[in-house]
């Protein structure tokens, strides 16, 4: 879930798309999205209740993992130095998930209802700061084909938080 969405964490510009910054394992040990995510996986950062959120049954970004880096790699990796994630703030970062094909939608996050009703939406979502790692691959798959026939790759929307708006829904002409 992405509680507030400042184009951040995940950081979608330049095409690529970085998820660095994200909600750290607790003192329990439990470890984050970004740190149990694999090369090949997909993630799907939905909205928050906060007003700095797209809220509830909104899609803001689905990426697909292409590199998993270690934190100081992605810190002295030239290819990220001008992102603004591309900082080490001190708050125990242990990865960098980078992907070149994702799909992030910002302000303009897509609802849950404009999903193919073959999509079992129950085990899409979380409530509350969570995440879910039991979706069926066949629903996985399903969703990724939608998406790519539904969405170029890229950005279809600014950050929920930013003030001007620059970036367009961009859909893909079925014909």
């Amino acid at each position: 879930m992405v509680d507030h969405d400042h184009g951040y964490a995940p950081n979608p510009y330049g095409g690529i798309c970085t998820l660095v910054h994200s909600k750290f394992g607790d003192e329990n040990g439990k470890r984050n999205i970004v740190e149990l995510a694999e090369v090949g996986d997909w993630i799907l950062g939905s909205g928050g209740m906060g007003r700095k959120s797209a809220g509830n049954d909104k899609i803001i970004y689905f990426m697909r993992v292409d590199e998993k880096l270690d934190f100081d790699r992605y810190l002295q990796d030239l290819r990220f130095l001008r992102r603004e994630d591309h900082v080490d703030w001190g708050h125990g970062n242990k990865f960098a998930l980078i992907s070149h094909r994702y799909f992030y939608f910002g302000k303009n996050a897509i609802s849950a209802s404009n999903l193919p009703r073959t999509i079992s939406l129950q085990r899409l979502f979380t409530k509350g700061p969570n995440f879910r790692r039991d979706f069926p691959i066949s629903s996985l798959i399903r969703l990724v084909e939608w998406f790519e026939r539904t969405y170029e790759v890229g950005m279809h929307g600014d950050p929920y938080t930013a003030k001007a708006v620059s970036v367009k829904l961009r859909m893909r002409l079925i014909g």
